[in-house]
């Protein structure tokens, strides 16, 4: 086959993939109560709209509620609530903007590029940022179409924000009837991880437990429900302690079991495995009782099987190995009698903002913005991209002959996005999905129904629109259409006799994003290396802290908790990046797919080590003075890894890892303490992982490298 095939083939490969994940529909990501409580904000506001009879007053304040609903998908509580409130005043504004300058052609189209750039960079904050500026960018789209004046538009903006204030009100009213549901899953989801893991001790060597369900848990526990008692948010706190502490004590006692089974001590080995089953038992009895906000069920024989494991493990194995068993003992019923719920205090807790929303924030966020205001930032290249896509996208609703001219911005906005693979998968799906809503709207047209009729099928469409959002872009798509074509009669304006226009509208705004992605794209090939030197420097960070523990610097737990969070993050983002890349139809450059997942691969490994290092830090503990030259060393390899994937070359030399940490290992040969001999052990997997990274990156630069 010669290269134009290969490519040819390759290119039906990639649109197969695209049209396949567009139609794609993920039955577990329906959400049913989600999608009733959202639409009911909506039916408020279109109900007294009608008694009142204004319904075209209805109309923005349904608009507000229905995109504040989706932007209650973002955070836990207080973060979820400042998300809606937020997103409703950046629509209003942008509505005010939109409504005035609207009338203007040079005015609307420098405004939407404007807007466009800004809902770009400020992405760069986080995704409650993306969301308020792409719904800002919503706003200004849709309420383009009216030219008001500014009293005029002062009104229709006030009428959005009163449709998004409304909603979150309805919203956030509910947190204190549900029980703390939202805590109760994330910690019973982080239970129920150690309890596979514990349960497959055989085959989890050099493997961590996944990090995924602790991300979210602490992104819950740090933002706590405004209505929470005293004795709630300790119960809770207890938990996620314990849950972390059994996190660490189960890697440390998987490497444990690697080693054992190295030195071909079985026994010692089946008992851990053993224990492992026994302690899957306990962590999975603790995620029911999360599950059912109940004290966990407790058989006759439960501690007494997983006492009788525990003992022989630890007359059977080292006696580091036999810390580690009575750790992870006391952990489980530490974790068990949290999970019971003591009684709360009838006493409010005073509730910190959540850490996106800290004054101390502010800095750190204009920083952030003006580091990814240059040529180089992906951020900005998307917002030159996105305004660019914009601005042309509000001459052509202008200039063309075009009923529903707006639909031309605004599936633009809605599908270009950052990565490739989402705004092909988004393109296919909007236009698809703007097709079939169409047609069902037409549909419904046929019968010529009345107000109240608009009005019910405005709100089904709405209902389904919030549950299926997770599900399937494609039938949120169609949802949507009918909704905005059913609430646009409601208030009195034809939508249902310019379906047409509306579909050839849609189409040249997902082709005009298409189109744009395609001349101009941002490969994520040329962002993974950047994400893996982030994941490589987090390392380097809670290694540090974990590391100088052991050379007599004072634990500093709190500091040593938030580096690991941080390191769990990076791993997601690159993990994230490289499953981008895979979706991508270009050969990666930067970094090839075989050199990332071996990349990934090896820092688990390096996690792994550091994980049970830090489960094994302990008041009184005896220091290492000997191992400063091994430690400088490991931290150094890791900053210039980090550097060489940063730069895209080759890393220099790395200290002599292996020569420091056998000599460490012959000068403590004859130690006892078997706290200095667990400490050689994780070392010298620390040292093969980073050794297996510099190996990677060597081979990587020689393929590279012209013969």
């Amino acid at each position: 086959m010669n290269r134009g095939a290969r490519r040819h083939a390759a290119a039906l490969t990639v649109a197969r993939r695209i049209v396949a994940e567009a139609a794609k529909f993920d039955r577990s990501g329906v959400r049913i109560r989600f999608g009733l409580r959202c639409a009911a904000g909506v039916a408020i506001v279109l109900a007294v709209s009608l008694a009142s009879g204004h319904p075209l007053q209805g109309v923005p304040a349904a608009v507000g509620a229905f995109i504040v609903g989706f932007a209650s998908r973002q955070g836990v509580y207080r973060t979820r609530a400042a998300a809606m409130l937020f997103t409703s005043a950046a629509m209003a504004f942008a509505t005010f903007v939109a409504s005035v300058s609207g009338a203007n052609v040079y005015a609307a189209v420098a405004v939407a590029v404007v807007f466009a750039f800004g809902a770009g960079i400020v992405a760069s904050l986080g995704p409650v940022s993306t969301t308020i500026g792409l719904n800002s960018l919503v706003a200004l789209a849709i309420f383009g179409q009216f030219h008001d004046t500014p009293l005029q538009a002062l009104g229709l903006a006030g009428l959005v924000a009163s449709g998004g204030i409304l909603q979150t009100i309805l919203l956030v009213s509910v947190w204190p009837l549900a029980g703390f549901s939202a805590e109760r899953k994330v910690l019973s989801d982080a239970y129920r991880t150690l309890a596979a893991y514990a349960g497959d001790f055989p085959r989890v060597k050099l493997r961590s437990p996944g990090s995924e369900a602790f991300s979210a848990l602490h992104a819950t526990l740090e933002d706590p429900q405004p209505f929470a008692r005293r004795g709630d948010i300790v119960a809770f706190e207890s938990l996620l302690v314990e849950v972390e502490r059994i996190r660490a004590s189960l890697a440390a006692l998987a490497t444990d079991l690697y080693n054992l089974e190295a030195a071909g001590r079985s026994d010692a080995a089946r008992a851990l495995i053993a224990l492992g089953d026994a302690a899957r038992i306990i962590l999975e009895r603790i995620a029911q009782g999360l599950d059912s906000a109940e004290a966990p069920s407790d058989w006759d024989d439960t501690w007494e099987t997983i006492d009788e494991r525990a003992e022989r493990a630890q007359r059977q194995a080292p006696a580091q190995t036999a810390r580690d068993v009575r750790a992870l003992l006391g952990q489980l019923r530490a974790a068990w009698r949290a999970a019971e719920f003591p009684a709360s205090e009838a006493i409010a807790v005073p509730v910190p903002l959540p850490p996106s929303l800290r004054p101390s924030r502010a800095g750190e966020a204009l920083r952030t913005l003006r580091a990814n205001l240059s040529p180089g930032s992906a951020f900005a290249q998307h917002g030159v991209r996105l305004a660019v896509t914009v601005g042309i996208a509000e001459i052509l609703s202008h200039v063309l002959p075009l009923q529903r001219g707006y639909w031309v911005t605004l599936t633009a906005v809605l599908v270009l996005r950052p990565d490739f693979a989402t705004t092909f998968t988004r393109g296919v799906a909007r236009l698809g999905g703007t097709l079939l809503g169409a047609v069902a709207a037409s549909l419904v047209a046929l019968l010529h129904p009345g107000t109240e009729a608009y009005l019910v099928a405005a709100l089904l469409f709405a209902t389904v629109a919030f549950m299926v959002f997770n599900a399937s872009y494609a039938a949120f798509t169609t949802a949507v259409t009918g909704y905005v074509v059913f609430l646009l009669a409601f208030g009195g304006f034809p939508e249902h006799t310019a379906l047409l226009g509306r579909i050839e509208a849609s189409l040249i705004g997902g082709f005009l994003a298409l189109g744009a992605y395609a001349f101009w794209p941002t490969w994520e090939r040329d962002i993974v290396p950047v994400r893996l030197a982030e994941l490589i420097e987090a390392q380097r960070r809670y290694a540090t802290l974990v590391l100088d523990a052991y050379l007599g610097a004072p634990p500093q737990e709190r500091s040593i908790r938030s580096a690991q969070l941080s390191t769990w993050r990076a791993r997601s983002n690159a993990e994230a990046s490289v499953d981008r890349m895979l979706a991508e139809p270009v050969a990666p450059t930067a970094v090839s797919v075989r050199a990332a997942l071996g990349l990934l691969a090896a820092s688990r490994r390096f996690g792994l080590a550091a994980l049970t290092l830090s489960a094994r830090i302990a008041p009184g503990m005896p220091r290492l003075p000997a191992a400063h030259d091994l430690v400088d060393a490991l931290l150094a390899s890791l900053g210039e890894i980090a550097a060489a994937l940063r730069a895209r070359r080759d890393p220099a030399a790395l200290p002599p890892l292996r020569d420091l940490q056998s000599q460490l290992a012959a000068e403590v040969k004859g130690e006892a303490e078997p706290f200095t001999r667990a400490f050689i052990s994780e070392t010298d997997l620390m040292v093969d992982s980073l050794n297996a990274i510099a190996d990677v990156l060597h081979r990587l630069n020689a393929e590279r490298s012209p013969s």
